[in-house]
């Protein structure tokens, strides 16, 4: 389901923004509803869409300038799947990933996914709208700076991690055994167990001190809960 949001024609048809439309593409209402506000109210026309296949009807209709599109959309196509499929004719898009996760790897996707024109943004990491706006305008005008990249920031959530760390963490956090995971990975139950013990020791959790698997889990958990 679709909802569309206009307001150019409150701007001065001199103000450039008033002629800019931007696709937001987020699963949850509220925050879908937030972010479609805080766009809306610097200028630009805006549509939202629910996940991937509202965003690919939606661009049938639309000739979008941005899109703001979050990784998590529930069921069906990622935020990442989405900006891939995109036309060849549709790659001058702007792209502006929002997202709870800290970088690509937690997308099951290689750092490399975000290019260098793209930004991204983690919600838990944003103050206000004008910072998501201040992004939509550094990715139309191709000027995109560390500030918006939050995936590359030193200080993100779980950096310390490889990304094999951060599939095995994904893993239990999923409930697997070790067993499982040893199975899943093409490894070995030994191999897994020293895997976890670096991982334990990477986020700062003692093995002796309760139980770490459940206290990894939930720190994970915690993380993508984030807005």
């Amino acid at each position: 389901m679709l909802a569309y949001i206009h307001n150019g024609s409150q701007m001065p048809k001199s103000d450039p923004k008033a002629y800019r439309h931007v696709l937001v593409v987020e699963n949850e209402p509220l925050m879908r509803d937030l972010l479609a506000r805080a766009v809306e109210s610097a200028g630009f026309v805006v549509t939202t869409a629910a996940n991937a296949a509202d965003a690919k009807r939606a661009m049938k209709s639309i000739d979008p300038d941005a899109i703001v599109v979050d990784i998590e959309l529930g069921p069906g196509p990622n935020g990442f799947e989405l900006v891939d499929s995109l036309s060849p004719a549709a790659h001058a898009v702007g792209i502006v990933y929002l997202t709870n996760l800290p970088d690509p790897r937690f997308g099951k996707k290689d750092a490399s996914m975000v290019k260098s024109n793209q930004a991204y943004l983690r919600k838990g990491a944003i103050q206000n709208g004008q910072e998501l706006v201040d992004a939509i305008e550094a990715v139309l005008k191709d000027s995109i700076t560390k500030e918006y990249r939050h995936d590359l920031a030193s200080n993100r959530p779980f950096s310390a991690l490889s990304r094999r760390q951060v599939e095995t963490l994904q893993l239990l956090s999923e409930g697997k055994t070790n067993a499982q995971i040893a199975e899943l990975r093409g490894t070995t139950i030994r191999a897994v167990e020293g895997m976890l013990t670096r991982i334990f020791e990477l986020m700062a959790i003692d093995p002796k001190d309760g139980n770490p698997r459940v206290e990894a889990a939930s720190k994970y958990h915690q993380l993508k809960e984030q807005v």
